[in-house]
Protein backbone atom coordinates (compact mmCIF):
# COMPACT_ATOMS: atom_id res chain seq x y z
CA UNK A 1 0.00 0.00 0.00
CA UNK A 2 2.86 2.34 0.87
CA UNK A 3 4.47 1.84 -2.57
CA UNK A 4 1.18 2.61 -4.29
CA UNK A 5 0.83 5.86 -2.32
CA UNK A 6 4.40 6.87 -3.19
CA UNK A 7 3.76 6.11 -6.86
CA UNK A 8 0.59 8.19 -6.84
CA UNK A 9 2.40 11.08 -5.16
CA UNK A 10 5.15 11.00 -7.79
CA UNK A 11 2.65 10.98 -10.63
CA UNK A 12 0.81 13.91 -9.06
CA UNK A 13 3.90 16.16 -9.15
CA UNK A 14 3.70 18.66 -12.06
CA UNK A 15 5.58 17.48 -15.12
CA UNK A 16 6.81 14.17 -13.72
CA UNK A 17 4.01 12.16 -15.27
CA UNK A 18 5.25 13.42 -18.63
CA UNK A 19 8.99 13.28 -17.93
CA UNK A 20 11.32 12.64 -20.84
CA UNK A 21 12.80 9.21 -20.33
CA UNK A 22 14.54 8.41 -23.63
CA UNK A 23 17.55 9.79 -25.47
CA UNK A 24 19.44 9.38 -28.72
CA UNK A 25 21.69 6.33 -28.49
CA UNK A 26 25.04 7.95 -29.18
CA UNK A 27 28.08 5.66 -29.21
CA UNK A 28 31.20 7.50 -28.06
CA UNK A 29 34.21 7.94 -30.38
CA UNK A 30 33.84 4.50 -31.99
CA UNK A 31 35.41 3.59 -35.34
CA UNK A 32 33.14 4.63 -38.19
CA UNK A 33 33.68 1.23 -39.80
CA UNK A 34 31.86 -0.42 -36.89
CA UNK A 35 29.00 2.08 -37.14
CA UNK A 36 28.62 1.45 -40.88
CA UNK A 37 28.56 -2.33 -40.36
CA UNK A 38 25.81 -2.01 -37.77
CA UNK A 39 23.85 0.29 -40.08
CA UNK A 40 24.02 -2.21 -42.94
CA UNK A 41 23.01 -5.08 -40.67
CA UNK A 42 20.00 -3.17 -39.35
CA UNK A 43 19.20 -1.44 -42.66
CA UNK A 44 19.53 2.02 -41.13
CA UNK A 45 21.27 5.29 -41.93
CA UNK A 46 24.05 6.82 -39.83
CA UNK A 47 23.91 9.95 -37.66
CA UNK A 48 27.26 11.50 -36.65
CA UNK A 49 27.50 14.17 -33.94
CA UNK A 50 30.72 16.22 -33.78
CA UNK A 51 31.29 18.29 -30.63
CA UNK A 52 33.44 18.62 -27.53
CA UNK A 53 32.96 18.44 -23.75
CA UNK A 54 33.51 22.21 -23.34
CA UNK A 55 31.27 23.37 -26.20
CA UNK A 56 28.10 24.83 -24.68
CA UNK A 57 25.92 24.53 -27.84
CA UNK A 58 27.09 20.91 -28.16
CA UNK A 59 26.14 20.16 -24.56
CA UNK A 60 22.81 21.94 -25.00
CA UNK A 61 21.89 19.72 -27.94
CA UNK A 62 22.92 16.54 -26.13
CA UNK A 63 21.29 17.40 -22.82
CA UNK A 64 18.20 19.33 -23.93
CA UNK A 65 17.31 18.22 -27.45
CA UNK A 66 18.55 14.66 -27.90
CA UNK A 67 16.87 13.71 -24.60
CA UNK A 68 13.39 14.64 -25.85
CA UNK A 69 11.34 11.51 -26.51
CA UNK A 70 10.07 12.58 -29.94
CA UNK A 71 13.61 13.36 -31.14
CA UNK A 72 15.12 10.25 -29.57
CA UNK A 73 12.43 7.97 -31.01
CA UNK A 74 12.76 9.45 -34.51
CA UNK A 75 16.56 9.10 -34.53
CA UNK A 76 16.87 5.72 -32.85
CA UNK A 77 14.30 4.17 -35.17
CA UNK A 78 16.13 5.28 -38.32
CA UNK A 79 19.81 5.71 -37.46
CA UNK A 80 22.84 4.15 -35.88
CA UNK A 81 24.35 7.14 -34.07
CA UNK A 82 27.85 8.06 -32.96
CA UNK A 83 29.22 10.99 -31.00
CA UNK A 84 32.76 12.25 -31.70
CA UNK A 85 34.18 14.51 -29.01
CA UNK A 86 37.88 13.55 -28.93
CA UNK A 87 40.51 11.13 -30.16
CA UNK A 88 42.07 10.10 -33.48
CA UNK A 89 38.80 8.95 -35.06
CA UNK A 90 37.30 12.39 -34.57
CA UNK A 91 40.38 13.96 -36.17
CA UNK A 92 40.27 11.54 -39.10
CA UNK A 93 36.56 11.95 -39.78
CA UNK A 94 36.71 15.74 -39.38
CA UNK A 95 39.19 15.85 -42.28
CA UNK A 96 37.11 13.50 -44.42
CA UNK A 97 33.84 15.36 -43.91
CA UNK A 98 35.21 18.91 -43.58
CA UNK A 99 34.21 19.50 -39.97
CA UNK A 100 35.96 22.62 -38.68
CA UNK A 101 33.52 23.92 -36.06
CA UNK A 102 31.14 22.54 -33.43
CA UNK A 103 28.54 21.23 -33.17
CA UNK A 104 28.13 19.68 -36.61
CA UNK A 105 25.60 16.94 -37.34
CA UNK A 106 25.97 14.65 -40.34
CA UNK A 107 23.70 12.09 -41.92
CA UNK A 108 25.53 9.51 -44.03
CA UNK A 109 24.42 6.31 -45.69
CA UNK A 110 25.68 2.87 -44.69
CA UNK A 111 28.60 3.26 -47.13
CA UNK A 112 29.70 6.50 -45.47
CA UNK A 113 28.49 8.81 -48.25
CA UNK A 114 27.39 12.22 -46.99
CA UNK A 115 23.66 12.83 -47.37
CA UNK A 116 23.05 15.87 -45.19
CA UNK A 117 24.77 18.32 -42.87
CA UNK A 118 23.56 20.79 -40.26
CA UNK A 119 25.47 23.03 -37.89
CA UNK A 120 24.82 24.71 -34.56
CA UNK A 121 22.18 24.83 -31.88
CA UNK A 122 18.49 24.43 -32.72
CA UNK A 123 15.11 23.70 -31.17
CA UNK A 124 13.66 20.19 -31.12
CA UNK A 125 11.22 21.09 -33.89
CA UNK A 126 13.97 22.54 -36.06
CA UNK A 127 16.17 19.50 -35.50
CA UNK A 128 13.38 17.12 -36.46
CA UNK A 129 12.79 19.11 -39.64
CA UNK A 130 16.50 18.83 -40.41
CA UNK A 131 16.47 15.08 -39.86
CA UNK A 132 13.42 14.74 -42.13
CA UNK A 133 15.13 16.72 -44.88
CA UNK A 134 18.28 14.69 -44.37
CA UNK A 135 16.56 11.38 -45.12
CA UNK A 136 14.68 12.83 -48.11
CA UNK A 137 16.86 11.62 -50.96
CA UNK A 138 15.22 14.08 -53.35
CA UNK A 139 15.69 17.17 -51.18
CA UNK A 140 18.65 16.70 -48.82
CA UNK A 141 22.00 18.44 -49.20
CA UNK A 142 23.45 15.74 -51.46
CA UNK A 143 20.38 15.86 -53.73
CA UNK A 144 20.41 19.66 -53.92
CA UNK A 145 24.14 19.64 -54.67
CA UNK A 146 23.49 17.26 -57.59
CA UNK A 147 20.61 19.39 -58.89
CA UNK A 148 22.63 22.59 -58.68
CA UNK A 149 25.70 21.05 -60.30
CA UNK A 150 23.39 19.70 -62.99
CA UNK A 151 22.31 23.23 -63.87
CA UNK A 152 19.06 23.69 -61.98
CA UNK A 153 18.51 27.39 -61.34
CA UNK A 154 14.77 28.04 -60.85
CA UNK A 155 14.05 30.62 -58.12
CA UNK A 156 12.23 28.28 -55.72
CA UNK A 157 15.04 25.75 -55.82
CA UNK A 158 17.77 28.38 -55.36
CA UNK A 159 16.03 29.79 -52.29
CA UNK A 160 15.70 26.30 -50.79
CA UNK A 161 19.31 25.45 -51.63
CA UNK A 162 20.67 28.63 -50.04
CA UNK A 163 18.73 27.86 -46.86
CA UNK A 164 20.11 24.30 -46.82
CA UNK A 165 23.67 25.60 -47.22
CA UNK A 166 23.04 28.20 -44.52
CA UNK A 167 21.93 25.57 -42.01
CA UNK A 168 24.85 23.38 -43.05
CA UNK A 169 27.31 26.17 -42.27
CA UNK A 170 28.75 26.03 -45.82
CA UNK A 171 29.25 29.77 -46.08
CA UNK A 172 31.51 30.02 -49.13
CA UNK A 173 29.23 27.80 -51.20
CA UNK A 174 26.22 29.75 -49.98
CA UNK A 175 27.73 33.05 -51.13
CA UNK A 176 28.52 31.52 -54.52
CA UNK A 177 24.93 30.34 -54.93
CA UNK A 178 23.61 33.72 -53.81
CA UNK A 179 25.07 35.16 -56.99
CA UNK A 180 22.19 33.41 -58.76
CA UNK A 181 19.70 35.35 -56.65
CA UNK A 182 21.60 38.63 -56.98
CA UNK A 183 23.50 38.30 -60.28
CA UNK A 184 25.49 41.26 -61.72
CA UNK A 185 22.49 42.28 -63.82
CA UNK A 186 20.02 41.97 -60.92
CA UNK A 187 17.58 44.89 -60.84
CA UNK A 188 18.29 46.54 -57.51
CA UNK A 189 14.81 48.06 -57.46
CA UNK A 190 13.58 44.51 -56.81
CA UNK A 191 14.85 44.91 -53.25
CA UNK A 192 11.76 47.01 -52.64
CA UNK A 193 9.69 43.83 -53.02
CA UNK A 194 9.21 41.77 -49.90
CA UNK A 195 10.52 38.55 -51.47
CA UNK A 196 13.91 39.91 -52.46
CA UNK A 197 14.19 42.07 -49.35
CA UNK A 198 13.69 38.96 -47.19
CA UNK A 199 16.40 37.12 -49.12
CA UNK A 200 18.78 40.05 -48.77
CA UNK A 201 18.01 40.43 -45.08
CA UNK A 202 18.67 36.80 -44.31
CA UNK A 203 21.54 35.87 -46.58
CA UNK A 204 23.62 38.79 -47.84
CA UNK A 205 26.66 39.07 -45.55
CA UNK A 206 28.71 41.60 -47.49
CA UNK A 207 29.11 45.25 -46.50
CA UNK A 208 30.04 46.15 -50.09
CA UNK A 209 27.69 44.03 -52.20
CA UNK A 210 25.63 45.88 -54.81
CA UNK A 211 22.59 45.19 -52.69
CA UNK A 212 24.04 46.61 -49.47
CA UNK A 213 25.37 49.74 -51.15
CA UNK A 214 21.98 50.28 -52.79
CA UNK A 215 20.27 50.00 -49.41
CA UNK A 216 22.82 52.44 -47.96
CA UNK A 217 22.15 54.89 -50.82
CA UNK A 218 18.39 54.67 -50.24
CA UNK A 219 18.28 54.07 -46.50
CA UNK A 220 15.24 56.24 -45.78
CA UNK A 221 13.16 54.56 -48.47
CA UNK A 222 13.88 51.12 -47.06
CA UNK A 223 13.19 52.32 -43.52
CA UNK A 224 9.84 53.61 -44.74
CA UNK A 225 9.00 50.23 -46.26
CA UNK A 226 10.35 47.79 -43.69
CA UNK A 227 10.82 49.78 -40.50
CA UNK A 228 13.87 51.34 -38.90
CA UNK A 229 14.62 48.39 -36.63
CA UNK A 230 14.93 45.80 -39.40
CA UNK A 231 16.88 48.01 -41.80
CA UNK A 232 19.19 49.62 -39.24
CA UNK A 233 19.94 46.31 -37.54
CA UNK A 234 20.92 44.66 -40.83
CA UNK A 235 23.28 47.47 -41.83
CA UNK A 236 24.76 47.75 -38.34
CA UNK A 237 25.55 44.02 -38.33
CA UNK A 238 27.46 44.41 -41.59
CA UNK A 239 29.23 47.72 -40.94
CA UNK A 240 29.69 47.33 -37.20
CA UNK A 241 31.36 43.96 -37.64
CA UNK A 242 33.48 45.15 -40.55
CA UNK A 243 34.73 48.24 -38.69
CA UNK A 244 35.86 46.14 -35.71
CA UNK A 245 37.54 43.59 -37.93
CA UNK A 246 39.56 46.35 -39.53
CA UNK A 247 40.74 47.97 -36.30
CA UNK A 248 41.45 44.72 -34.44
CA UNK A 249 42.81 42.65 -37.33
CA UNK A 250 46.37 41.60 -37.98
CA UNK A 251 46.53 43.08 -41.47
CA UNK A 252 46.65 46.65 -42.71
CA UNK A 253 43.05 47.64 -43.49
CA UNK A 254 44.24 49.97 -46.26
CA UNK A 255 45.47 46.88 -48.15
CA UNK A 256 41.92 45.53 -48.34
CA UNK A 257 40.28 46.72 -51.59
CA UNK A 258 36.93 46.93 -49.75
CA UNK A 259 38.18 49.27 -47.03
CA UNK A 260 37.84 52.56 -48.88
CA UNK A 261 34.29 51.70 -49.93
CA UNK A 262 33.30 50.82 -46.37
CA UNK A 263 34.88 54.04 -45.07
CA UNK A 264 33.26 56.21 -47.76
CA UNK A 265 29.78 54.82 -47.15
CA UNK A 266 30.14 55.11 -43.38
CA UNK A 267 31.20 58.75 -43.77
CA UNK A 268 28.16 59.71 -45.84
CA UNK A 269 25.60 57.48 -44.11
CA UNK A 270 22.60 58.74 -42.13
CA UNK A 271 22.57 55.51 -40.12
CA UNK A 272 22.25 56.25 -36.36
CA UNK A 273 25.40 54.26 -35.62
CA UNK A 274 27.56 55.63 -38.42
CA UNK A 275 29.60 57.76 -35.99
CA UNK A 276 30.41 54.65 -33.95
CA UNK A 277 31.61 52.79 -37.04
CA UNK A 278 33.82 55.76 -37.88
CA UNK A 279 35.36 55.74 -34.41
CA UNK A 280 36.89 52.43 -35.48
CA UNK A 281 37.28 52.94 -39.22
CA UNK A 282 39.09 56.28 -39.28
CA UNK A 283 41.94 55.16 -36.97
CA UNK A 284 42.07 51.83 -38.82
CA UNK A 285 43.04 53.67 -41.99
CA UNK A 286 46.50 54.27 -40.49
CA UNK A 287 47.06 50.89 -38.84
CA UNK A 288 50.53 49.53 -39.69
CA UNK A 289 51.32 52.56 -41.84
CA UNK A 290 51.27 55.58 -39.50
CA UNK A 291 50.85 54.68 -35.84
CA UNK A 292 51.00 58.28 -34.62
CA UNK A 293 48.15 59.30 -36.91
CA UNK A 294 46.19 56.29 -35.75
CA UNK A 295 46.69 57.28 -32.11
CA UNK A 296 45.66 60.88 -32.84
CA UNK A 297 42.45 59.71 -34.52
CA UNK A 298 41.68 57.51 -31.52
CA UNK A 299 42.15 60.59 -29.32
CA UNK A 300 39.72 62.51 -31.54
CA UNK A 301 37.09 59.79 -31.27
CA UNK A 302 37.34 59.87 -27.48
CA UNK A 303 37.35 63.69 -27.39
CA UNK A 304 34.09 63.82 -29.35
CA UNK A 305 32.59 61.38 -26.83
CA UNK A 306 31.27 59.15 -29.61
CA UNK A 307 31.50 55.99 -27.51
CA UNK A 308 29.92 55.86 -24.08
CA UNK A 309 29.81 53.63 -21.02
CA UNK A 310 31.33 50.17 -21.25
CA UNK A 311 31.89 50.49 -24.99
CA UNK A 312 34.09 53.55 -24.34
CA UNK A 313 36.08 51.61 -21.73
CA UNK A 314 36.51 48.63 -24.05
CA UNK A 315 37.50 50.90 -26.93
CA UNK A 316 40.20 52.70 -24.95
CA UNK A 317 41.50 49.43 -23.48
CA UNK A 318 41.62 47.66 -26.84
CA UNK A 319 43.29 50.62 -28.53
CA UNK A 320 45.97 50.64 -25.84
CA UNK A 321 46.48 46.91 -26.43
CA UNK A 322 46.60 47.29 -30.21
CA UNK A 323 49.50 49.68 -29.87
CA UNK A 324 51.15 47.45 -27.27
CA UNK A 325 50.96 44.42 -29.57
CA UNK A 326 51.73 45.83 -32.99
CA UNK A 327 53.17 49.35 -32.79
CA UNK A 328 56.90 50.02 -33.14
CA UNK A 329 56.75 53.80 -32.81
CA UNK A 330 57.79 55.33 -29.48
CA UNK A 331 55.70 58.48 -29.95
CA UNK A 332 52.55 56.45 -30.59
CA UNK A 333 53.25 54.03 -27.75
CA UNK A 334 53.13 56.95 -25.33
CA UNK A 335 49.41 57.22 -26.09
CA UNK A 336 48.92 53.64 -24.94
CA UNK A 337 50.37 54.48 -21.52
CA UNK A 338 48.28 57.67 -21.37
CA UNK A 339 45.02 55.77 -22.01
CA UNK A 340 45.86 53.09 -19.48
CA UNK A 341 46.62 55.74 -16.84
CA UNK A 342 43.25 57.34 -17.56
CA UNK A 343 41.48 54.00 -17.08
CA UNK A 344 43.26 52.78 -13.95
CA UNK A 345 41.37 54.95 -11.39
CA UNK A 346 38.02 53.83 -12.82
CA UNK A 347 38.36 50.03 -12.84
CA UNK A 348 38.04 47.09 -10.45
CA UNK A 349 41.03 45.17 -9.12
CA UNK A 350 40.87 42.37 -11.71
CA UNK A 351 40.74 44.83 -14.62
CA UNK A 352 43.48 46.90 -13.02
CA UNK A 353 45.85 43.94 -13.04
CA UNK A 354 45.31 43.37 -16.76
CA UNK A 355 45.88 47.05 -17.55
CA UNK A 356 49.07 47.16 -15.51
CA UNK A 357 50.42 44.14 -17.40
CA UNK A 358 49.79 45.93 -20.69
CA UNK A 359 51.41 49.11 -19.40
CA UNK A 360 54.47 47.17 -18.27
CA UNK A 361 54.84 45.58 -21.72
CA UNK A 362 54.57 48.99 -23.40
CA UNK A 363 57.21 50.51 -21.11
CA UNK A 364 59.53 47.63 -21.90
CA UNK A 365 58.91 48.01 -25.63
CA UNK A 366 59.69 51.73 -25.46
CA UNK A 367 62.86 50.97 -23.56
CA UNK A 368 64.05 48.52 -26.24
CA UNK A 369 63.08 50.81 -29.12
CA UNK A 370 64.90 53.76 -27.51
CA UNK A 371 68.24 52.01 -27.29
Amino acid sequence: MRNVIIALLILSLPGLAYAQTRKVNLQKNVPLEDVLKAAKAQKKLVFLDFGSPKCSPCLYMKNNIFTIDSVADFVNERFISADYTEGPEKVRLSKIYGVYTEPVFLIVDSDGNLMHRTEGRSTAGEMLDRFRQGIDRKNNLAAQNRDYDGGRRDAGFIVSYVNTLHIAGLREKKQAVLSNIFPPDFSLDSLYTKTYWSLYLKYDESAVSRQTLYVMDNLNKFVGLYGEKAVSSKIDVLYGAKSRIYIFGKKAPADDPEFETVLKYAQKSDHPKASIWLAYLVPAKYKFSNWTSMAEEIENAMAFNILKGDERYQFKKMMAEQLAWYCDNVEALAYSIKWIDQLLPTVTADKRESLLETKSSVIEKIRLLSK
